[in-house]
């Protein structure tokens, strides 16, 4: 692009993103002229209320909603433009998850903590995330391949978004989990923008002084060596810049999504690669984005309300990450052949089976005896031997007992779901949370409520019934979207995206429900066993003692499939019809115990890795071994939940993915 050419393209986007910032200012509830506007800007008038609405509460929006969008698209260039990865961005890299998670500890830990500290506490977190992802692909063998980064990325940042949620609801913050879990901004003042406005200039800044060594390093580092640049030190300085524009961004926004990597990709076709060229175009159009998005936020509902900023770019950059995900091929995602894993002693079955169901009775005579009830061990005993006081039959009988074999009947039911898929798939991170299961079935259950109200809860099979078709459909969408191609990046990183945009709509319609509905929708997504009750536990064993002998006749179907498409129809297996009805089973059998306790991720994907390390690849004895491991997780995360803060109860689910999210990470180090 010539000088001429490119100036005019800035020129214009800056043009452009003034129009939107002055759309911006202009509507609302309040009627507002330009005349007054320019009338609030030069000659104030305090008792004008249109003159309030403009310098009060429009144009210190609208001027906060310019700077994070200018400072997310700026560190997305740059992050792509160093790691030389086309689908780095914060939201994707981990970076805005640890910066809001790091945020709201902080709110919590010091409930007075000003706009710097807040900051300040974005800026370790966001370190924290993106030194977590960089840390496991630097340990993986694969090594730095795009997508590698990108998946750890999305599994930090689900890890970062799960105990957000955890210590939401542990803190009875639910009115505030659109923001620190999607990000929006409301209620902005003149301080919040001068509190950050110092920090994002002095990103933009170092980032425009780095623009010439970014564009060396993104030639490849042999381009670089041989220039004669020290790569390491820019990459140490571009880190700390991005570092600095995320962490404001989140700290007065929450985590927006996306911006930071649809911008870069849309200024590269208009400016080229020349990051001196690239970088500024990218903060005017990331502005003028964001405030596009902003304004499409405050109209898009009328007067019923807003949408949160976050949900406007989620449903504008899901879409163009799977776009970028279908222009890779799958070795391309794959970084290359995948090393074979090593073979590795196991345990004879009969060992194995003994002693995870010993373990798992020791889980659960350990849940049984805890609670808040002040019941002790022996009072526990003679009630379960039919020698309690009325008092003590209620607590261990009516609460105790359906809890605990609820989490046993969700666990193993997830747990061979997730064991199903990773054959079925021959893809040992396959996990049916991530792919869609866990956001689909969510999505119905509030549909449900916004259509049915609070009755409908109190019929066991219609909230299943819909939760599996929500799953199933869901399931179909990842993989369609895949065009058939299951290798395990295209495969997770397409489930993530899907999930992100079910997880939007499912959060749009919550806001057309009441609060307390709000707060069970969060309670839900988290995973909670809290409604376990007799009945749930009939319904759910008697669906599972259909579902979970029919997988465990499958064993050696699954066998054959783990072998390949060729050796298994060469031994007559119908494949088409194989891998459908034995996803199709996956989905259904997790989706019922989802759609009864939630969004319990990670389960799926833990247990059948920790049982083939005890018994091998036969899933005569897997699919068992699995199951009862999944059980014992799951009793045991539940059993933390309500051991860590005193006062509090930490949902199972946010537990499990606690667990889940680092051993996901552990397997992409191996893998």
């Amino acid at each position: 692009m010539s000088p001429r050419r490119y100036l005019f393209t800035l020129l214009a986007t800056c043009a452009a993103t003034a129009a939107l910032f002055a759309a911006s200012v202009l509507t609302g509830p309040t009627p507002v002229t330009a005349e007054q506007l320019v009338g609030a800007v030069a000659a104030y008038d305090p008792g004008s209320d249109a003159h309030l609405a403009v310098r009060d509460i429009r144009l210190p929006r609208a001027a906060l909603i310019v700077l994070v969008g200018a400072s997310l698209a700026t560190a997305g260039a740059v992050m792509q433009g160093v790691t030389r990865n086309p689908l780095a961005g914060p939201s994707i890299m981990g970076l805005s998850g640890g910066a809001s998670l790091a945020a709201l500890v902080a709110l919590v830990v010091w409930p007075g903590v000003g706009y710097t500290g807040s900051i300040a506490a974005s800026f370790v977190g966001a370190a924290a995330g993106y030194g977590c992802v960089l840390a496991v692909t630097a340990l993986s063998l694969g090594g730095f391949s795009p997508t590698r980064i990108a998946l750890a990325g999305s599994v930090v940042s689900a890890l970062c978004s799960a105990v957000t949620q955890g210590l939401v609801i542990a803190f009875a913050m639910a009115g505030t989990l659109l923001y620190w879990t999607v990000g929006g901004v409301t209620n902005v003042t003149w301080e919040q923008v001068a509190a950050v406005a110092p920090f994002i200039a002095a990103g933009l800044a170092g980032a425009l002084r780095l623009a010439p060594d970014i564009t060396i390093l993104s030639l490849g580092s042999d381009v670089a060596a041989g220039l004669g640049q020290r790569s390491g030190a820019v990459r140490v300085a571009a880190t700390l810049v991005v570092l600095v524009l995320t962490g404001a961004a989140v700290a007065v926004a929450g985590p927006v999504s996306f911006v930071g990597l649809m911008t870069p990709h849309l200024c590269r076709l208009l400016a080229g690669a020349d990051y001196r060229r690239l970088l500024p175009l990218a903060a005017v159009t990331g502005a003028g984005l964001t405030a596009g998005a902003d304004l499409l936020a405050r109209t898009a509902l009328g007067a019923k309300g807003e949408l949160p900023l976050g949900l406007v770019t989620a449903a504008l950059g899901a879409p163009f990450f799977l776009w970028l995900l279908r222009r890779k091929s799958d070795r391309g995602l794959d970084g290359g052949p995948q090393p074979q894993a090593r073979p590795r002693t196991t345990w004879a079955p009969g060992r194995a089976l003994v002693a995870v169901a010993v373990l798992l009775a020791v889980a659960s005579a350990a849940a049984l005896t805890h609670g808040r009830a002040g019941l002790s061990t022996g009072a526990v005993v003679r009630t379960l031997a039919g020698g309690g006081t009325d008092d003590e039959n209620l607590v261990v009988w009516t609460f105790r007992v359906p809890r605990v074999l609820f989490a046993i009947l969700v666990g193993l039911g997830i747990a061979v779901s997730g064991t199903l898929m990773q054959a079925v798939l021959r893809n040992d991170l396959a996990e049916p949370g991530i792919l869609g299961v866990s956001s689909g079935s969510g999505l119905a259950v509030v549909l449900i409520l916004m259509t049915m109200g609070w009755s409908a809860l109190g019929s066991v099979a219609l909230v299943p019934l819909a939760s599996t078709a929500g799953a199933l459909g869901t399931t179909l969408v990842v993989y369609l979207l895949c065009r058939g191609a299951t290798s395990p990046p295209r495969l997770l990183l397409t489930g993530v995206a899907v999930s992100s945009v079910v997880g939007a709509v499912t959060l749009l319609l919550s806001l057309r429900i009441s609060s307390d509905a709000l707060a069970f929708v969060v309670a839900f997504g988290s995973g909670s066993l809290n409604a376990a009750g007799w009945n749930y536990v009939t319904w759910l064993a008697a669906v599972l003692a259909v579902l979970v002998p029919l997988a465990w006749s499958c064993a050696p179907t699954l066998n054959v499939l783990r072998l390949g498409d060729h050796t298994a129809v060469g031994l007559g297996v119908p494949l088409p019809w194989a891998t459908l009805g034995l996803l199709a089973l996956a989905v259904v059998t997790c989706a019922a115990c989802m759609a009864l306790a939630g969004g319990v991720i990670f389960l799926g994907l833990i247990a059948p890795h920790i049982a083939r390390r005890l018994v091998g690849s036969d899933h005569t004895v897997v699919v068992p071994v699995a199951g009862l491991i999944g059980s014992t997780l799951l009793v045991l995360a539940d059993l933390l939940g309500g051991s860590i803060l005193p006062a509090t109860e930490i949902p199972a689910g946010v537990m499990v993915s606690a667990l889940g999210a680092p051993y996901f990470l552990y397997l992409m180090t191996r893998s």
